[in-house]
């Protein structure tokens, strides 16, 4: 994950007061990747094509995009031999979750070396996308600064010294939106470079809490290059837009390619 995101969704309108005391991880960073695809551009393109003439698109009619994300694509097999290559991924407006499962088509090209182990795959260019749309009801989002409490020598964690580079999105985020939080069902962290210097970060994550709500949550970071890009955005603070919503039964549509 991380590099220059081809949406970029609008920060938060407002700036309400900071809130005091708590802030990252001491020393936590991204491990950015900035040639990988991020976001709903992990999706095979045949995938997003089909969705995108379903309607499901960075615009969709449900309204502008709160929060999305991806999973690491898994390799599967049933029992009759049949493989595929599966990306799970997940959208999330104010009244809208959206579950996708783009699911390739794969064909062995030789037997396995030995036993217990996946033979040669090639990709066919078949496959189908399950989409899985759950309505959202509840009080609007809202949205909170975070700054960071000042890193000086009396306040430092002597056990959190060294710079901790992590792949894990909502390491950074401050401790207490992450306790509250608890653990991501999905996380996606995205960087931008705007073209006046400096970088702007972006974290997407969301908590199924249960199988009728959700908790989704995106908070922005900008900063300049001074005194280096690194420093500065780890000192920026964060703009928090939390979502709570209770979710509605799936509708399930299967979209072939």
């Amino acid at each position: 994950m991380g590099f220059l995101a081809r949406r970029t969704p609008r920060p938060p309108a407002t700036a309400p007061t900071a809130q005091p005391a708590q802030g990252p991880a001491q020393g936590a960073r991204i491990r950015w990747r900035r040639d990988e695809p991020v976001g709903w551009d992990r999706l095979p393109e045949p995938a997003r094509l089909a969705l995108s003439a379903a309607g499901h698109t960075a615009e969709p009619t449900a309204g502008p995009v709160f929060a999305a994300g991806t999973y690491a694509a898994v390799t599967r097999r049933d029992s009759a031999g049949r493989y595929w290559h599966d990306t799970d991924a997940w959208w999330i407006s104010t009244t809208v979750l959206l579950t996708v499962r783009a699911r390739e088509t794969l064909t062995p090209t030789g037997a396995a070396t030995s036993t217990g182990t996946t033979p040669q795959l090639r990709r066919t260019g078949t496959g189908h996308v399950l989409v899985s749309t759950h309505p959202l009801t509840g009080p609007g989002p809202t949205t909170q600064r975070w700054a960071r409490p000042p890193h000086t020598p009396a306040t430092a964690d002597p056990g959190e010294a060294e710079v901790r580079m992590t792949d894990h999105a909502v390491d950074v985020l401050p401790r207490a939106v992450r306790d509250d939080l608890g653990p991501p069902t999905g996380q996606c962290a995205i960087r931008h470079y705007p073209a006046h210097g400096g970088c702007r970060d972006q974290i997407h994550t969301y908590r199924r809490v249960s199988a009728g709500e959700l908790v989704a949550l995106t908070a922005v970071r900008e900063a300049g290059a001074y005194p280096d890009p690194e420093t500065a955005i780890d000192a920026a603070d964060w703009h928090i837009t939390t979502h709570r919503a209770r979710v509605g039964p799936a509708t399930q549509t299967d979209l072939p390619w």
